[in-house]
């Protein structure tokens, strides 16, 4: 959309958190033929990259915004900063957010590997409880309802939009329908990646890198050539999706395996008392996510 000096602006921002479902949103939102999203799923213009400027961030856009309904970006860091929410607005106070709520416990554990998978890490996973920086990293950004209110320090809250990973995995095909309608776009459309495995930490880097590239294609070709063109590449789709470019030697990772029972119930004691804040505000309960301690 235009703003009031006639440039460019954001119509909605993927502001995260991490592993949930936030790269899956991306990928169903660059399929869409109403909208645009930049070919990088991380922007990172509203924390890291702001001193590079407007002129900077509007070049991850097309050029000509008006053939597209809606324009937007995804940076699931987003969440984590303190000036994000002020940023956003300054540039677009009419802006739409949304947000993807998971279980922190699960979240935190499959942000933590996803991260060992690519070797950006090396550390133990109990660690995050004695470093503060490692706690404020990987810890911090499951305290939903903290980031929540921070947002609405500077937007009404009928333009943030709870999304929740349980949701996707209940009915993917309700859950991006509530995307596209919440952007602006024709919720009736149907994305490809439907009824596929929402991307985690047990798939490699390799893999997700092909994932990008293909969508990125696809988004391309639905533009240019019309969903007719869905059928005959449906079986590359299928191939990419199946992970079969991964390690075929790979074993159950400790992923897989599952969090020491122990760790989880201390996750659990730190987050419960912000998640009874959730539950409050949006008059939902996470009883679920708690298998160790009483909610």
């Amino acid at each position: 959309m235009l703003s009031d000096t006639d440039e460019w602006v954001p119509d909605f921002v993927i502001v995260g958190p991490q592993k949930c479902a936030t790269t899956w949103m991306y990928e169903g939102l660059a399929e869409h033929p109403e909208v645009y999203v930049p070919d990088t799923d991380s922007v990172h213009y509203f924390d890291m990259g702001y001193h590079r400027g407007t002129e900077w961030y509007r070049q991850h856009f097309p050029a000509d915004p008006d053939e597209y309904a809606v324009i937007g970006e995804e940076t699931p860091s987003y969440i984590r900063s303190e000036v994000t929410p002020e940023r956003i607005a300054e540039l677009n106070p009419d802006a739409k957010l949304l947000f993807s709520l998971r279980n922190p416990v699960d979240r935190a554990f499959s942000h933590y590997w996803h991260e060992k998978s690519k070797g950006k890490i090396s550390f133990e996973f109990e660690e995050l409880f004695e470093n503060y920086d490692l706690y404020e990293n990987w810890i911090r950004p499951g305290m939903y309802v903290d980031h929540i209110e921070r947002f609405e320090e500077h937007f009404d809250s009928d333009q943030l939009k709870l999304l929740y990973f349980d949701d996707l995995v209940a009915d993917d095909e309700s859950f991006i329908e509530s995307v596209y309608d919440f952007v602006g776009a024709d919720p009736t459309f149907r994305p490809s990646i439907l009824d596929e495995r929402v991307n985690d930490a047990r798939r490699s880097f390799g893999i997700n890198a092909v994932d990008k590239a293909y969508y990125r294609a696809v988004n391309f070709v639905y533009r240019n050539f019309g969903e007719s063109i869905k059928r005959p590449i449906r079986p590359l789709h299928e191939f990419v999706q199946s992970g079969d470019l991964s390690n075929p030697f790979q074993s159950e990772s400790e992923y897989e395996k599952g969090m020491n029972p122990e760790t989880r119930r201390r996750l659990e004691e730190i987050y419960l008392p912000k998640t009874k804040d959730l539950d409050e505000r949006v008059d939902k309960t996470f009883e679920h996510w708690f298998e160790h301690v009483d909610y």
